[in-house]
């Protein structure tokens, strides 16, 4: 296997392991089967400083979704601008992804983006060329001219 490609499996293994789906407790659905996500954007007419929360069942903030701009194109497609997403991983840790440009399918959770994307983390910063961010798993694919930067604040004894 060449540099370029164990690099990159090795960044896609990376963020696997950082954006992990989220826990359901068993007998119970997953978000995507339960609830719909919902964005207040009508249909043809944009939007300015959209700030959208979504909170699980005990009411704890679980998302923030903001945009400086968004309209929705469809029933289900929204076009955004200056996309900031902050989420919480399965271990309780803050997770941002930012978009200068963005989609968003409110029937998959897709959230898509063809510009420089960032995923960041208190421990990591990943960028890329590209993204695709389901925002029910918190799972993330980033594409082209990927690059990541572990920190690691601990020392050893």
């Amino acid at each position: 296997m060449s540099w370029p490609d164990l690099s990159r499996l090795l960044v896609l293994v990376s963020l696997a392991a950082a954006v992990q789906a989220q826990q359901t407790p068993a007998g119970t659905e997953s978000p995507a089967e339960s609830e719909r996500f919902e964005m207040p954007v009508p249909v043809g007419m944009p939007v300015n400083g959209l700030k959208v929360p979504q909170y699980d069942q005990e009411g704890k903030l679980l998302m923030l979704f903001e945009a400086v701009t968004a309209i929705k194109v469809s029933d289900e497609i929204v076009e955004m601008d200056s996309v900031k997403l902050e989420a919480l991983d399965s271990e309780g840790q803050k997770i941002f992804v930012e978009l200068p440009q963005a989609v968003f399918n409110l029937k998959t959770n897709l959230l898509t983006g063809d510009k420089t994307a960032t995923i960041r983390r208190e421990d990591f910063q990943i960028t890329g060329d590209s993204i695709e961010f389901n925002t029910q798993t918190r799972f993330g694919i980033l594409r082209g001219n990927v690059k990541m930067v572990i920190s690691n604040e601990e020392t050893s004894n």
